[in-house]
């Protein structure tokens, strides 16, 4: 008798994700591939256990732990099967490594975010001072848990320094006007755009104050194709950033936070030179093109290995 295969862990409740994602994913993730077998994977047991004190509600939590324990049982039983395991980040790679160190030769990481930096143009033109532009769908949890914090926490710090600064927030379903009515004019929603460009060119500083889930934000892969400086927390800017000021400011309290988007106001010459790394770090290691490229090295490599 064939041994019963686990069931997929059911993801985190999410605002309004559509069922079909969780019936999408586990189409793909059961069906066994005939040639090279890999997966993106996800990594539920990181995301999640990340995220607990952000959630909502006491059943929701407990849901969160119950699908953390499966999902932990899922990965660990389905990932040693694969020829190769694709994950976002080192810090990904590491925490998978550290319940199957056996997996770590099948781990890559790095080749699962990217886009054409050939879209974005770095912008010469004045940026508009003491502004600050936040990006992302609200659909994704962590998106609105990163807007209430840094509305709620961080701003005051800086309108205390800058009292004309603004926070302009543009991605689908954003939260009413009310939500936020305490700031005035110091957030902006601007809903969904089709092309963030414009705004990447106009605004002073990106903000990627994520403070849960996990992988590579795509958000500031774009921000720093487009030269805008950005700070961000280290969560935000896991897999592109570890040190502060390489590539972006990094802060996690509200206050070392505002301290770091003033800083960039009031230090536009510095600012530019940490965008114009961060520029060059995505073209080099971001684009898709030199991703595409590591992914058909990756796929020959082991198709020789299953020749041999």
């Amino acid at each position: 008798m064939a041994k019963r295969q686990p069931k997929p862990p059911r993801p985190v409740p999410s605002r309004k994700q559509p069922e079909p994602t969780a019936a999408l994913r586990r189409a793909l993730v059961a069906q066994k591939e005939q040639f090279v077998r890999t997966v993106a994977a996800k990594l539920l047991t990181y995301a999640i256990g990340r995220g607990l004190e952000y959630l909502l509600g006491t059943l929701e939590k407990l849901a969160a732990r119950f699908e953390y324990l499966r999902a932990i049982r899922y990965e660990l039983r389905m990932l040693p099967h694969l020829d190769r395991v694709q994950v976002c980040t080192r810090e990904n790679k590491d925490y998978l490594a550290s319940f199957l160190p056996r997996l770590r030769g099948k781990l890559q990481e790095g080749l699962r975010a990217g886009i054409d930096t050939s879209r974005y143009q770095v912008s010469t033109a004045p940026r508009e001072p003491d502004t600050m532009l936040f990006l992302g769908s609200f659909r994704h949890t962590p998106n609105a848990v990163a807007l209430e914090w840094f509305a709620r926490k961080v701003m005051p710090h800086i309108l205390a320094r800058r009292p004309g600064a603004k926070v302009v927030v543009i991605g689908s379903d954003p939260p009413p006007k009310w939500a936020f009515a305490d700031l005035g004019d110091a957030l902006e929603c601007q809903g969904f755009v089709e092309d963030i460009r414009e705004a990447l060119a106009r605004y002073a500083v990106f903000v990627c104050p994520i403070l849960n889930g996990s992988g590579v934000r795509v958000k500031l892969l774009e921000a720093f194709a487009a030269g805008i400086p950005a700070v961000s927390t280290y969560v935000g800017a896991e897999g592109l950033a570890r040190k502060d000021g390489e590539f972006c400011l990094l802060a996690d309290q509200p206050e070392q936070f505002a301290e770091k988007a003033v800083w960039l106001f009031e230090n536009p010459e510095k600012a530019a030179a940490l965008a114009a790394r961060a520029h060059e770090e995505v073209v080099a290691n971001w684009d898709m093109a030199e991703l595409t490229r590591r992914l058909e090295q990756s796929y020959r490599e082991v198709v020789r290995e299953k020749r041999l």
